[in-house]
């Protein structure tokens, strides 16, 4: 992703652990966004936020939007 590859380090690195953690347990990693469905959720961190969606049967993340907080 090229928003991903422009992020600064640090972001970059935030952003990375957290889809890992999100990758082991999604509920417990993110927050809902919008109506908490169990399947759009988001990451937020200080330095980044992403939203992404999550097929727990599937075992599967996919990422639809990640912001560079300033």
């Amino acid at each position: 992703m090229i928003v991903w590859d422009s992020l600064p380090n640090d972001a970059s690195e935030q952003l990375t652990l957290a889809l890992a953690d999100a990758c082991q347990d999604p509920i417990t990693a993110t927050e809902p966004y919008g109506l908490d469905d169990g399947i759009h959720r988001q990451i937020i961190r200080p330095l980044v936020t992403a939203v992404i969606a999550i097929n727990q049967k599937q075992q599967t993340l996919r990422i639809y939007d990640i912001q560079h907080r300033h």
